[in-house]
């Protein structure tokens, strides 16, 4: 069934064109991933689809039951708004039911007891009955509970950017949509939080359309790609890898002289055919280092690592971690720890959000000093940092001037130099914007540029803090060619599982607890053995549940539990005529609001005894059963 038909629009703005033409469709059984380079027109043609604008020409024909829920990058919420507010805060019915019921609730806990918000809240649970609205209040709390967010009164403003992005994850996905609109939606996740969301959105049984540059995502849960290029939009149906296929094909046909761009193509579609689970493995010798000792990996030099001549050469000495911890006021963000670096070594920082990660890459740097223990740096070492924040300022100066101020080139590991104009092209700079204002180029644009900046300082000991945020897909596929040919020391934190695999083979695992331990693979190798370790230990789990559940059956009533037994029927029918005389207080036309509060307690604590002696009842039955 066709939800959304786009016939011949333009968008443009500014003055610039970003689409002009462009036909197509979405239909109730899409999985799209909308992708293109920083400023092509993403956003402006999500605003088109949800009705926010209206394109210069052409058409948007809407199905009557279209109902789009959505998640922008940047979740708007609003002041002194709390969390379930924010969820609840759409004009639907169920949501206003629900919204209203929770503002009465929290006056009642408060100790309020007007009688006409009494009359109110008895009217609205009435209401939430009729409109099904208990199992959506339900549902939003296990979801909110389910991405560690427990207190459900919480301050929006009080959350990070991590909690505000999964709070709009829950409101978008607790709607009746019939498509799900997601802008960037791994930004500022971390990595189980994706992985969670990939879950979800596989089982999912409606429409929706990802702007993503997560290729495991395009890989794993989307049926049709659509790709922004020359203010046109190419469709190709299919995952990841048959995008890969078919635009190495197109860029081929269009343009002989792309041949570089359809040659790294086509080795990133030789590289994710082999698939991570193929990619992962079974090496023993691999796994086997997970959770050793760092100080005890392997001496041996990478013969990768050797460089040319021409370029800045590390000394024998790289850098030393001796035991250095660092804590925030109480709170031991890193253990005393201690770590040698090694030529060649490409290293990804992963755990959750929080554990520490960007503070040791801050301890390395030196934007931050460890409270004991050293950062020893060797005297040929120098870092180049690409960090969450680092941007180029807003200026009148021009691109070329600003990288041209900073280094004339860039020397590669075969010898061979880049200019800035060669480096500027090599990340898809247009020539059109060499000598433009820094301040007239996108933020996106600008991110790039830092990057670009960065690199010519020929650094031989790179430090990357999420570098995929704000970058799109073309220039991760070349950030990761330019990356695989850099000989030096490589380190980065990363939500992007793709991107990850690709540059590192060693990772640092952050438990939250201060801890850093060691594995000697990739994020998919590792994920593969946590995977394999679950197994097991659910497998041992069961098996001893199984043991239990065997000596349970055979084991027999006592005569003190046989006398509990048979006294306990008369316990329950008590209990339960006590509740239902309770009952009957609350519904009294002369009943007193003042005695609420009261009758709430005793009726609770009835209710909790009942439930104790219940779940007694079905234990002492089973084993009279035995």
């Amino acid at each position: 069934m066709n939800l959304i038909s786009i016939d011949k629009i333009v968008i443009s703005k500014g003055g610039k064109t970003l689409l002009n033409g462009c036909s197509f469709g979405i239909d109730s059984d899409d999985r799209i991933a909308l992708i293109g380079t920083n400023g092509c027109g993403k956003s402006s043609l999500i605003r088109v689809l949800t009705g926010e604008e209206t394109p210069d020409e052409g058409t948007v024909s809407r199905n009557n039951i279209l109902y789009i829920s959505q998640v922008d990058q940047q979740p708007d919420f609003l002041p002194d708004e709390r969390v379930l507010d924010f969820v609840f805060r759409d004009p639907t019915m169920q949501m206003k039911l629900i919204r209203e019921y929770e503002e009465c609730s929290q006056l009642l806990e408060s100790g309020s007891s007007d009688e006409a918000l009494l009359n109110r809240f008895h009217t609205l649970t009435e209401e939430m009955g009729k409109w099904s609205c208990w199992e959506l209040e339900s549902r939003v709390k296990s979801l909110l509970s389910e991405l560690k967010i427990d207190d459900f009164h919480a301050p929006m403003s009080s959350l990070s950017g991590g909690m505000v992005k999964k709070t709009a994850l829950v409101r978008a996905l607790c709607q009746d949509f019939s498509l799900l609109i997601l802008d960037e939606p791994t930004n500022h996740l971390d990595i189980p939080t994706i992985e969670w969301l990939q879950e979800y959105l596989k089982k999912l049984d409606k429409a929706f359309l990802l702007v993503t540059h997560d290729r495991y995502f395009m890989e794993n849960i989307c049926n049709r790609i659509l790709e922004i290029d020359d203010q046109n939009v190419f469709q190709y149906k299919g995952n990841y890898s048959r995008y890969l296929d078919q635009k190495a094909l197109r860029q081929n046909i269009e343009n002989r002289s792309q041949a570089r761009i359809e040659s790294i193509l086509r080795q990133e579609l030789k590289w994710i055919s082999r698939g991570p689970r193929a990619r992962a493995g079974k090496d023993k010798k691999r796994t086997a280092n997970y959770y050793n000792l760092m100080e005890q990996k392997n001496n041996d030099e990478l013969s990768s690592a050797e460089f040319s001549s021409s370029f800045r050469r590390l000394g024998k000495k790289i850098l030393h971690l001796k035991q250095i911890a660092f804590s925030y006021g109480d709170k031991e963000i890193i253990k005393p720890f201690t770590y040698q670096f090694r030529r060649g070594e490409r290293i990804g920082l992963i755990g959750p959000n929080g554990s520490g990660k960007t503070t040791l890459l801050n301890l390395i740097s030196g934007v931050l000093q460890p409270d004991s223990g050293s950062v020893d740096k060797g005297i040929n070492t120098h870092i180049g940092y690409f960090d969450q924040t680092g941007s180029v300022l807003k200026s009148e100066m021009k691109v070329m001037d600003y990288l041209n101020e900073f280094a004339e080139k860039v020397t590669l590991s075969d010898g061979s130099t880049l200019t800035p104009s060669q480096l500027l092209d090599r990340f898809l700079f247009p020539k059109s914007l060499y000598y433009t204002a820094l301040g007239d180029i996108s933020g996106g644009e600008r991110r790039r540029l830092y990057l670009i900046r960065i690199l010519l300082s020929n650094p031989n000991f790179l430090l990357f803090d999420e570098p995929t945020n704000d970058l799109d897909l073309q220039t991760l596929t070349l950030l990761e060619d330019y990356l695989m040919d850099f000989p030096g020391c490589l380190m980065l934190v990363s939500h992007d599982r793709y991107f990850l695999d690709r540059v590192t083979d060693f990772q640092f695992v952050f438990d939250r607890k201060g801890n850093i331990h060691g594995f000697t693979g990739n994020y998919s190798e590792y994920k593969s053995l946590i995977e394999e370790e679950v197994k097991q230990s659910e497998k041992a789990s069961n098996h001893k549940e199984k043991e239990s559940q065997v000596n349970h059956r055979t084991k027999k009533l006592s005569f003190k539990e046989k006398q509990e037994f048979e006294s306990m029927e008369d316990k329950i029918l008590e209990l339960e005529s006590k509740i239902a005389d309770q009952e009957l207080l609350f519904a009294a036309p002369d009943f007193n609001p003042e005695e609420s509060a009261q009758l709430t307690r005793v009726y609770e604590s009835l209710k909790s005894e009942l439930e104790t002696l219940y779940s007694r009842w079905e234990e002492l039955s089973s084993l009279a059963e035995a």
